[in-house]
This record gives structure tokens, sequence and C-alpha cells, in this order.
């Protein structure tokens, strides 16, 4: 028999041994972080691919057959200069956008780009773990910032700035998620984003906007962008159309100042992302956007009534609070003081329901925060899912002596 060959002596210095996720699902699966499979628009995107072959099928065979231009498709940064014009105020021109293999490729390459090891990064002071962890990756040290029911509080992120600086340790950098945030569902007003824009230029410090969530609304008015609100450069614009068609066509991009541009495309490895699925994505979004967030977001807001309402009955004679979106896919539940709903989580998800602890999303990893918190995402499931899988919340948390 053939010794089995050991790497333990070759590993680099920066490999980890992660575990793979199995992706396992609880029976009300409120952890996830997408919509439902059904609520995808798959007919009409194989429906533009077919359009696209019909039309001019030798131009498309002669695009895939070549590796993707480093920027991406150019007709898909073509639509997205004039989507971002239309829907979200500012203009750029499409040599100005990059395509990413999703959003998460795009906020890595500006982490790369703007951050040293030992850096100080301010961000919500809870906030989607999966940029956390790529700031943590390239050794960015996180500091939490204050937050209410609007998002970040400009004077408690003036005063932490502020303080910081003096003590040797000016931020490099602020990343929000100001549309419907990921995991506490609040946006930011054009108020709040004037401040804070202020307070950015006031302190040299620019801010990484992560708007992937912005298709998402299903009430209220849509918020002016904060690269809208600014056009000096201070501003790194970062987006996705995943959550707004599917998470698993990868395609997000990031616009920049000039240079920032060239420095973060630095780190990408290979051409754009995938061509097929931009050629799908582009074709879908130019004749049916409207149509497509007119039937997809009224389905969003029907399961976030659900989940809401069936929150008031069983958790609000409890003293729980939670917040009530205007978009999105995620309520923020908080359990009063002294309950710890991270610590009997796995049982929980074992008895059928699904969460993410509110520890998880803690942007600095302290461990102070976050134990009586925690994310429900109301978009994957259905709305009598949504109200049967709240109710069983409340009795496990009984169950488990959390309320």
């Amino acid at each position: 028999m053939v010794d089995t060959f050991s790497y333990d002596a070759l590993y680099s210095e920066k490999s980890v041994d992660t575990p793979l996720n199995p992706g396992l699902h609880a029976k009300y699966d409120f952890a996830v972080a997408y919509p439902a499979p059904e609520t995808l628009p798959l007919d009409g995107l194989i429906q533009s691919l077919q359009t696209a072959v019909d039309s001019d099928s030798t131009k498309v065979l002669a695009e895939l057959a070549y590796y993707p231009h480093q920027l991406g498709a150019l007709e898909l940064r073509e639509y997205t200069a004039e989507k971002l014009r239309t829907d979200r105020g500012f203009t750029v021109s499409p040599e100005e956008i990059a395509l990413t293999n999703g959003s998460g490729e795009a906020l890595g390459l500006v982490i790369q780009a703007l951050t040293n090891p030992g850096d100080v990064v301010l961000a919500e002071e809870f906030v989607y773990m999966g940029t956390t962890a790529q700031l943590r990756r390239f050794g960015a040290d996180i500091r939490g910032v204050a937050m209410d029911e609007g998002g970040i509080i400009p004077d408690a992120l003036d005063e932490q700035i502020t303080a910081l600086t003096a003590a040797g340790e000016k931020p490099k950098y602020l990343y929000t998620i100001p549309e419907h945030q990921n995991p506490m569902g609040s946006t930011i007003s054009a108020e709040r984003r004037k401040a804070i824009l202020d307070i950015a230029h006031k302190h040299g410090m620019p801010i990484l906007e992560d708007d992937c969530y912005v298709d998402l609304r299903y009430k209220g008015e849509v918020q002016p962008a904060f690269r809208a609100l600014d056009d000096s450069g201070i501003v790194v614009y970062v987006a996705s159309y995943s959550k707004l068609l599917a998470p698993g066509l990868r395609l997000g991009y990031f616009t920049a100042s000039p240079e920032l541009m060239r420095r973060a495309l630095s780190f990408k490895l290979g051409s754009g992302p995938n061509q097929f699925a931009a050629v799908a994505i582009e074709g879908y979004l130019k004749n049916n956007l409207d149509a497509h967030r007119d039937n997809f977001n009224p389905m969003l807001e029907a399961k976030c009534n659900a989940m809401v309402a069936a929150l008031e009955e069983h958790f609000g004679p409890a003293g729980a609070t939670w917040s009530v979106p205007e978009g999105g896919c995620y309520v923020w539940l908080t359990m009063p003081e002294g309950s710890d709903i991270a610590s009997i989580r796995d049982k929980v998800f074992e008895q059928g329901v699904g969460y993410v602890a509110g520890t998880n999303f803690e942007a600095d990893a302290s461990g102070r925060i976050g134990h009586n918190n925690a994310r429900l995402c109301f978009a994957f499931e259905s709305v009598e899912k949504n109200t049967e899988g709240i109710a069983l919340l409340a009795q496990l948390f009984k169950q488990h002596g959390a309320m």
C-alpha cells in the first residue's frame, strides 16, 4: 500500500484549513441570504440568450470564443452605465465600470488596493460577515460604528474618527451598506448621507459604498447613492445583479476614480467574468427591469409583512424588538438584554429553524455584542412558512430559556 503524501510541511503561512460548508437547510430557513428559487426569471434569462443568438449568432460566438475583456462584457457595462444614470443618479462611462464575479470580488479588489496590514477600517457595528472576512484576510483592524434604526449615526462617526486619529489610528476608509443594510435592514437617509460625506471630506476618509440591495425596495423612497451626492472620487461604488436576478449568476461591478480602478484591477486574476451570464443579464434587464421589480418586490413585501406580523404575535409580549425594513431580505431581531440566542443557535437549527446569530456580524469581532440578536431572512421562505417558522422559533426559544 502506498503511503498518503503529506503536505503538512509545505503549506504557506497564509493558508488556513477551512471547513467546507455542507449547505444544510433547516425546515424553516431564515439563515440564508437570498430570495427563493421560484422568484428567479429563468425563462426570461433563457429567452434573452436565445434572442441574442438569433439576432447575431456570429457576434455571440465570437465573443464566447475569446476570454472576456478585463472590465467585462461591453454591452453589460453600457447597460450598467445607463442603469446607474437613471436609477442611482450619477454618470460614468462604460470604461469606468468593471464587471466582477459578484460584488464580493469587487469588494475584495478594492480592499486589497486600499488596505495594508494593521490599517484601521470602519464599518457599521453589525455588518455583512462576508466583507469583514475579506477585510480581516487582508489585515484590516475593523472598528464598528454606532448605529440606530436609521443606520450610521453621523455624530458618533465624527467623534470616533477624531478620537482614533488623536490616538494615532486614523481610519483608512469607511465600508457601509446604506440601503436595506445586511443584517439590520436599515436605510441611511439622504440627510444623513450628506452629513457622512461632510465627515469623510473633513477627515480625508473614502467611503466604500455597497449598494447590492438597492433594487429590492418595495415601499418608501429610494435614497440617493453616496456616489450620486459626491463626484470628487471619495466614494467607491459597488453593486450587484445577484440579489435582483440570481446569486448563481455571480455578476457584480464597481466604479471608482481611474487610478484606484487600475490599482484594484491589478489584483484581479485572469479576465472578466462569465460572458454567457453577461449576455443573459443584459438581454433580459434592458427589456424587463421594471416588470421584474414590479413582480418580484411585492413578493418580498408580502413575506416581510408575514414575518413582522408573526414576530408581533409571538415575540412582542416577550419584550423583543425588530426592524421593519422597506426592502432587502432581512429583519433584525433583538431579544431583551441578557438573552443569549447565539449559544443555542445550533440546537434550534436541528429542531427546524435556521437563523444567523448577531455575533457573526459584529464588525470588530470583540465578542461584546450580538448575543441577543439574530438576522432573519424573510425572502427565501413562503408567506406561510414565514408565519409558521416564527411561531416555532418562539416555542424553541422558550424551550431553551431564551425568552
